[in-house]
């Protein structure tokens, strides 16, 4: 029907629902549309405050008025709101004033929020001691640029995810502290913490299922002790520490390792205990440096239960003692396998079996059309019995003519697999592609 405003007929759970999905300035700002939407904003079950002072570039006047209005606008929000919140976050920065969001934290905890998400830019700044007694925390993020001492005590009894960015940690303690008071932890997220402090990161606990350690920063001399039996995947995107030690990795499905060198002696790391964690995953990716440093282990396990591998690119000058080639001969169930060319050092003489009997589909990226690289191709597709999907990434700007000779050349080698489709893709004209679809959907957005 015409004229009708059905919208504002929904009961106010519904559309206290629907502007949960509105940032909270945007919700408040519907208040003005009628009188029976001039409270609905304070139904919603998500609070998301966002204060971008690196955007300010006003007048000192200008900026202390709009600070102001900010930390007024959070205070009316909070008095007034009478619906249970579920998600509570807070991201502002130096000029905003530290009791203000002292007390913000401490509202959150007092209602019981059950989802925290802290992005704080302050150069003290202790946190309320509530938070580390929350018994309804579901999800903790903490993005701080402050030192995080976690006292003795700490209790987390529903607490499933944490992320911790940017957090200096205070001493080994804070550490041990922190994770032996999350009995229900699930999922931690470790990204670019300040590891001054630290000779020994340990990471115990019975129930964690996911473990993520991305750009630790400001110190390599410490050790990292992982001990999580019920660990199924593992992503660790670092640079050479002092030494690891890995304990009771059983359950590791899925591994992404990928270690950042930055000099020659990097190589000389021992990194057995990883190679322990490799041996059992299904799926593995590793960096051209992990590769590198997995060949150079006293005994190359038999990776018997990886289906998927993939290498990611870097500067092949540090593969000197062989390449992929040591790996396949040692992963007879191997099914997926993607690579950049340089991975591949030789072809060897035995064909691994996994070419022979397994291997469904192959990527090779940053491919060219010389010599070497057809040679490589021909050797795949020559051995390759199980090959259902042979995809090669080029480089560059994508002469038409150039990937028709490879094309042609490939087709006109023998191959041992009747269901083999080949697909020569140029990577720059993919991601142009890709660009331009995201301008067309940005500018139909705004539209």
């Amino acid at each position: 029907m015409k004229g009708v405003d059905r919208i504002s007929g929904l009961p106010d759970s519904i559309l206290g629902h629907i502007l949960s999905f509105l940032s909270t300035v945007t919700a408040v700002q519907t208040s003005v549309l009628s009188t029976r939407w001039r409270d609905l904003f304070t139904l919603v079950s998500a609070l998301n405050f966002e204060f971008e002072e690196q955007h300010m570039d006003w007048s000192k006047r200008h900026k202390s008025s709009t600070v102001k209005n900010f930390m007024c606008f959070v205070d009316r929000v909070l008095f007034f709101h009478r619906a249970n919140v579920d998600k509570f976050r807070l991201k502002c920065g130096k000029r905003v004033d530290s009791d203000r969001i002292y007390g913000w934290i401490s509202v959150a905890l007092w209602r019981g929020y059950k989802h925290l998400d802290l992005n704080i830019t302050l150069d003290k700044f202790t946190l309320p001691g509530a938070l580390f007694t929350c018994r309804t925390l579901v999800t903790l993020k903490l993005d701080i640029g402050f030192v995080l001492d976690v006292p003795k005590g700490v209790h987390f009894p529903n607490l499933e995810t944490l992320q911790l960015n940017s957090v200096e940690f205070f001493n080994d303690n804070s550490v041990i502290n922190l994770f032996s008071s999350c009995s229900s932890l699930e999922d931690v997220v470790i990204s670019r913490c300040n590891m001054k402090n630290i000779s020994s990161f340990n990471i115990s606990h019975h129930f964690l299922k996911k473990l993520t350690i991305l750009d630790l920063c400001n110190s390599s001399k410490y050790w990292l002790m992982i001990d999580t039996p019920n660990l199924a995947y593992f992503r660790y995107n670092n640079c050479i520490i002092a030494g690891y030690s890995l304990e009771n990795l059983t359950s590791i499905v899925c591994a992404d390792i990928q270690f950042q060198i930055k000099d020659d002696d990097d190589l000389l790391v021992d990194i057995t205990d990883f190679s322990k964690v490799f041996c059992i995953v299904g799926s593995l990716t590793l960096s051209l440096y992990s590769l590198q440093l997995l060949l150079r282990c006293e005994s190359l396990p038999v990776f018997s239960t990886m289906i998927k591998l993939k290498i990611c690119s870097g500067y092949h000058r540090w593969l000197k003692d062989g390449g992929l080639e040591t790996l396949l001969s040692r992963s007879p169930e191997l099914e997926k396998l993607s690579f950049p060319r340089e991975a591949l050092r030789s072809l060897p003489e035995e064909v691994p079996s996994c070419l022979l009997f397994k291997l469904k589909a192959i990527e090779i990226s940053f491919f060219e059309n010389n010599e070497e690289c057809i040679r490589k191709a021909k050797y795949i597709i020559k051995n390759g019995g199980a090959l259902e999907n042979f995809t090669i990434f080029t480089y560059g700007y994508g002469d038409e003519k150039e990937r028709l000779k490879i094309s042609k050349v490939l087709l006109a080698s023998p191959r041992k697999s009747n269901k083999c489709n080949f697909l020569i893709v140029c990577i720059v004209l993919l991601i142009y592609c890709l660009l331009f679809r995201t301008i067309l959907f940005l500018v139909s957005k705004d539209k």
